[in-house]
């Protein structure tokens, strides 16, 4: 998993807005990040001055709005 990971992180150096936008952050109006899926998990991200910066990564079968809320909400 942790190849498929680091695999995965580096190809958003080379095509970071490759993503979608989370549709728990989306529905807040939060359009700013973006994800991509290694299943069962998802890695959030956002480019920030062309450097990916990743914020999260879950496993995607998990209640990711309360999760999202809580971690890149927080102030």
């Amino acid at each position: 998993m942790l190849d498929r990971l680091l695999a995965t992180a580096e190809s958003l150096s080379a095509l970071p807005d490759r993503g979608s936008q989370p549709k728990e952050l989306r529905a807040l109006g939060i359009t700013e990040f973006r994800q991509v899926f290694f299943k069962p998990y998802r890695m959030i991200y956002r480019v920030v001055d062309r450097r990916v910066v990743i914020y999260l990564i879950a496993d995607g079968r998990r209640d990711l709005q309360e999760l999202l809320s809580r971690r890149l909400l927080r102030g």
